[in-house]
């Protein structure tokens, strides 16, 4: 497609998500990083999330047959954690602080947060369309959301 079209799809305003999964290159603690705004519910019950996998990505086989992963709701002040986690290689070492002690795959001060076991996996396209079963899950009101819409990042404030 050209970019015209890319285009088109930019306008659809999204929230930024970073999935993590473990690093099977490294020690227990190591974990990788992935940027995405490809995330969205399936189903409250059973509780299913999705998110796309671009079949050319960067370490497509750890994040295709990881058996379990975190999704990262990024809070509207982590835009430098979404563009790290755009890049290749992006590996988090224990002695950054970056994960949190309640769960190895969660980030710090994210606005939410899902712990999912994979349930299916499709090819769709150009893209391998993971939905995974959330088996537990946590948020954080106070914070506003980071949002990325026509190639800009953005940050969309609380209610409350």
């Amino acid at each position: 497609m050209d970019k015209t079209y890319r285009h088109t799809l930019g306008g659809f305003a999204t929230g930024v998500c970073v999935i993590t999964v473990p690093d099977p290159d490294h020690v227990d603690g190591h974990v990788l990083g992935m940027t995405a705004n490809s995330f969205s519910s399936v189903s409250l019950d059973p509780p299913l999330v999705q998110w796309c996998l671009d079949n050319k990505a960067h370490r497509y086989g750890v994040y295709a047959d990881a058996p379990a992963f975190g999704i990262n709701i990024l809070s509207g002040g982590q835009q430098d954690l979404s563009q790290r986690f755009a890049r290749f290689n992006a590996h988090i070492l224990p002695e950054e602080g970056l994960v949190s002690a309640l769960h190895p795959l969660r980030l710090n001060n994210v606005l939410g947060f899902l712990a999912c076991e994979t349930y299916e996996t499709r090819t769709v396209g150009d893209h391998l369309v993971i939905v995974g079963r959330v088996t537990s899950f946590d948020k954080d009101d106070a914070q506003g959301g980071l949002t990325f819409f026509r190639g800009r990042y953005g940050e969309i404030r609380s209610a409350s």
